[in-house]
């Protein structure tokens, strides 16, 4: 079984980039969600394993999104195209990759963060 990534990214475009890129590398792509409230929905079911959280999404953060996955002892990791130096501490902890992003360091970092050797397969917790 795949790993199932949730994509919190509110460009549309950056987001079906990244989910088809993933789901080439082997995983299970959940999403994308484009705020919050969809994200925080795509937790609940049909949930994830690991998830990679853009901090902005329009006029809101992916802060609350980090928060509950912490709660669920589910990792992420976080996309920005901003300084890292004011990320909320829901953040911290986490791999901070920059946008723009290539595709191997995110693939490394998701397989990082779920305990998995660089070059293995994309399998579930």
């Amino acid at each position: 079984m795949s790993a199932r990534v949730l994509i919190v990214e509110d460009e549309f475009f950056i987001a079906l980039d990244i989910g088809q890129q993933l789901a080439d590398a082997g995983f299970e792509v959940v999403g994308p969600a484009p705020s919050v409230a969809k994200a925080l929905t795509l937790v609940a079911e049909p949930g994830c394993d690991v998830a990679i959280l853009d901090v902005n999404l329009g006029g809101e953060t992916s802060e609350p999104v980090a928060q509950k996955l912490r709660e669920s002892d589910k990792p992420f990791v976080v996309l920005s195209g901003y300084s890292t130096d004011n990320l909320l501490p829901w953040f911290g902890g986490a791999t901070v990759l920059s946008k723009p992003l290539r595709i191997d360091d995110l693939v490394a970092a998701l397989r990082g963060c779920m305990g998995a050797p660089p070059g293995a397969p994309a399998r579930g917790a």
